[in-house]
């Protein structure tokens, strides 16, 4: 990879550093995105050289995924290992994440690939899609943050009149993790206890909750 890198190097012009840490920042935090601050220089080299990270990330066992339209590049794992087992209650709110995304994506109230909405419509979709109890507040936190490092949200203010009631914006991750075969899988959970652990695999490695330059 060192003969590749050089490769690149000679007929890009630019620096082996911004190669090297752009590769490092994918593989640290798993997606990248045009319009997210701190990231668009690192999303710009990806789709420019596709063909090289392609390769590179290939030989580390993983895959290059990247969306023009969506302008979101990431890596997905090959190797079974690399899937990261969820409790119930965080597959059912994926499940919800999902549903709101695309409900939102049909009414055209989508920003670059993301979409806003906030902890209380999600916790009252929860109750209505799935037809159990919300998780109290701790366990609420503890999802929201687990689906943060994962890619699949942002998490922004709280509102004012309302500090419990925090933005989110739910970004193009979510397709990319639940599947429309995983749809089914999450949608027959229904059935099952809601205190049963490991009822699923998750697509993702850990990715870093804040943006980094």
């Amino acid at each position: 990879m060192l003969r590749e890198l050089k490769k690149v190097v000679e007929e890009s012009g630019k620096d082996a550093q911004e190669f090297q840490h752009t590769a490092n920042f994918l593989i640290a935090n798993q997606f990248a995105s045009a319009y997210k601050h701190g990231q668009r220089k690192h999303y710009l080299l990806l789709e420019s050289y596709q063909d090289y990270f392609g390769r590179l990330f290939d030989a580390l066992g993983m895959t290059l995924y990247l969306n023009e339209n969506e302008r979101l590049a990431g890596l997905l794992p090959v190797q079974k290992e690399a899937f990261v087992r969820l409790k119930t209650d965080e597959t059912l709110f994926l499940l919800v994440l999902r549903q709101i995304y695309e409900e939102k994506i049909e009414n055209f109230e989508v920003d670059n690939g993301f979409v806003a909405t906030d902890t209380r419509h999600v916790l009252n979709r929860f109750v209505q899609l799935v037809k159990r109890d919300i998780p109290n507040e701790t366990r609420f936190k503890d999802i929201l943050a687990l689906l943060s490092r994962h890619g699949v949200l942002i998490r922004g203010k709280s509102y004012e009149e309302d500090s419990k009631n925090q933005i989110i914006n739910i970004t193009p991750v979510v397709r990319l993790i639940v599947t429309e075969a995983y749809l089914r899988q999450l949608e027959s959970f229904n059935d099952t206890d809601p205190d049963e652990d490991d009822v699923v695999e998750l697509e993702a490695n850990d990715a870093q909750d804040t943006p980094q330059d």
